[in-house]
């Protein structure tokens, strides 16, 4: 009766071919958009410059010093804080990684700090984190 109008639907339902499973999106997108050759490397651009860096630093003092620094980081980066301390502040792990002289976004905007709502009494936070 209407062939022309069953032409013009793709799947059942009248739902697009490309919208019945949830994977098919994305695998259409990556057919028809391939990523840019740089897009995977600039995913793991700051663990491939440390993995450069500590390279160097073996080629240029040995093997013990790169140990020494990621031992340094690996310890300081487990310290913590009061659960009533919005915000993780590691100034020894920024400093180990040189990463204390970078300002960046989340310096400067997206701090619990500048939200409208208030935050919870300290004592409060305290007392419900006691086991």
């Amino acid at each position: 009766m209407n062939s022309m109008a069953m032409e013009d639907v793709e799947g059942r339902f009248g739902v697009p071919q490309i919208m019945q499973s949830r994977s098919a999106v994305q695998t259409q997108m990556e057919d028809r958009h391939p990523f840019h050759p740089l897009y995977k490397s600039e995913q793991n651009f700051h663990k491939n410059a440390e993995e450069a860096e500590l390279d160097m630093l073996r080629r240029t003092f040995g093997m013990a010093f790169p140990l020494k620094l990621q031992m340094e980081k690996k310890a300081v980066s487990k310290v913590g804080h009061l659960p009533c301390i919005t915000t993780s502040v590691r100034p020894s792990l920024d400093a180990l990684r040189g990463t204390d002289l970078t300002l960046g976004f989340d310096d400067v905007m997206g701090q619990p700090e500048q939200s409208e709502s208030l935050p919870p009494l300290p004592f409060n936070i305290i007392d419900n984190h006691k086991m």
